[in-house]
C-alpha cells in the first residue's frame, strides 16, 4: 500500500491517495526558512501559533528530486491533503496533529501564541481529522491493520472512541453535518479512485454519491458539497456538486497545476485552497495557499513563501486565516501560523 495520495498528479504516501502533485519544474536554490514573509506577500501579518517543539506533523510534502529537470513531470511534488487544523467553534482552541515517539495524535491548545497543548486522541498513526459544527466532537482517520478508517472521539475529554469504518475499506477526511446525524468522507478504491460517501449514525446506513476528495458540506443546505476531484491528467480541481439534484459545477482549474482542500468562508463567499505553485525568485517548487470566490472568479494567491504553506481554515469571523507552514524555521518544522485576510 502507498504511503502518500496524489493529487495532480497526487502520490499519497500513506494510503491509496491523499496527497497531490504538480506538473511544474523548479531549480535548487539555497533559501534561508528562518524568513517569516516574502516581499510578495506585501503587508499581510503573520503570527506564529505552535513552536517546533509542539511536533507538529512533518510528513505533508514530498519533492521527488530525481524527477526535477525533466520534461512532462507529473509526479515531483505530493502532499498530503486531508484536513490537519480544525478550531474550535467560538475560535478560542485550534487542533493540530502532532508526531512525536513513533506515533501520531490530535492536540487541542489556545488559538494564540503560547501556552500548552492538551492531547485529545491516544492512539498511533491519526492521519487527518475535523471538528464538529456543534463544537463537540472530533472527528479523525487512523491506519489500523493496514487501512484507513474513521473514528469519533470527545472534542474536550474523555477517550472512549466510537468506530465508524468497517476496517476493510479505506476512508479519509470525515466530516460531520451541523445537526451531528451524518459524516460526509472520501473512500479510496484503488490509485487515484476516491468517491464521496455519507454514513447516517441513526441508521447506521453508508451511500455512495459521486467521485471526489475531502468533501466540505456548506452549513445550511446539507445536500450541497465542495470537493476535490482528479483529471484524467492527473491534476486535481475543486467542484461544487449537488447531491439533491445531481448538479455538478467546477469552481477551480488550471492545467499544469493542483488545487485541493476547499473551505468555505464563513460568508459562503470564499473558499481556501491548498495548490502547487513555484517561488520566482528562488524557483522553489512547493505548496501554497489560495483562495476563490464561490462562483469562480477573483482567484488570489495568498501565500510566496518558498516553503510548503497548506491545509487553510477560516477563523470564525473570517478576518484571518490559520495554516501550516514552513516558515519561520531554520530547520524547515512544520508549525501552525495565522494571517490576516483582507480581500
Amino acid at each position: 500500500m502507498e504511503k502518500y495520495l496524489r493529487i495532480g498528479a497526487i502520490a499519497c504516501l500513506l494510503a491509496f491517495g491523499c496527497m497531490c502533485q504538480s506538473t511544474v519544474q523548479a531549480k535548487k536554490v539555497k533559501f534561508d526558512y528562518a524568513v517569516v514573509y516574502v516581499p510578495e506577500e506585501g503587508g499581510a501579518k503573520f503570527e506564529k501559533i505552535t513552536e517546533d517543539a509542539d511536533a507538529v506533523n512533518p510528513h505533508l510534502v514530498k519533492l521527488n528530486k530525481s524527477l526535477l529537470g525533466k520534461k512532462n513531470v507529473l509526479d515531483a511534488l505530493s502532499w498530503w491533503v486531508n484536513p490537519q487544523l480544525a478550531l474550535s467553534k467560538d475560535g478560542s482552541k485550534i487542533a493540530y496533529l502532532n508526531d512525536k515517539n513513533g506515533t501520531s495524535n490530535v492536540m487541542v491548545k489556545a488559538s494564540h501564541k503560547g501556552g500548552a497543548s492538551t492531547q485529545r486522541t491516544f492512539r498511533t498513526n491519526v492521519t487527518d481529522f475535523t471538528w464538529s459544527p456543534d463544537d463537540k466532537t472530533l472527528c479523525f482517520t487512523e491506519v489500523r491493520n493496514g487501512h484507513y478508517g474513521i473514528y469519533l472521539v470527545d472534542a474536550y475529554q474523555g477517550n472512549v472512541v466510537r468506530q465508524i469504518s468497517n476496517g476493510v475499506d479505506n476512508d479519509y477526511a470525515g466530516q460531520l453535518t451541523p445537526d451531528g446525524n451524518t459524516i460526509y468522507f472520501h473512500r479510496g478504491e484503488g490509485r487515484q479512485n476516491f468517491s464521496i460517501w455519507s454514513f447516517d449514525r441513526k441508521t447506521n446506513l453508508f451511500s455512495n454519491y459521486s467521485r471526489g476528495m475531502t468533501p466540505y458540506v456548506v452549513p445550511g443546505e446539507p445536500d450541497l458539497l465542495y470537493i476535490t476531484r482528479y483529471t484524467d491528467r492527473k491534476e486535481s480541481e475543486i467542484w461544487r456538486i449537488n447531491m439533491k439534484t445531481g448538479v455538478e459545477e467546477i469552481i477551480l482549474a488550471e492545467p499544469g497545476r493542483s488545487f485541493t482542500t476547499p473551505v468555505l468562508s464563513p460568508d459562503k463567499k470564499w473558499l481556501l485552497v491548498t495548490g502547487s505553485s513555484i517561488s520566482e525568485k528562488e524557483g522553489q517548487m512547493n505548496t501554497d495557499i489560495f483562495c476563490v470566490r464561490t462562483d469562480g472568479s477573483q482567484f488570489t494567491q495568498l501565500t510566496y513563501h518558498p516553503g510548503n504553506d497548506l491545509s487553510a481554515i477560516w477563523a470564525p469571523d473570517g478576518k484571518s486565516i490559520y495554516f501550516i507552514s514552513q516558515r519561520g524555521s531554520a530547520n524547515r518544522c512544520y508549525n501552525v501560523w495565522k494571517m490576516d485576510f483582507n480581500l
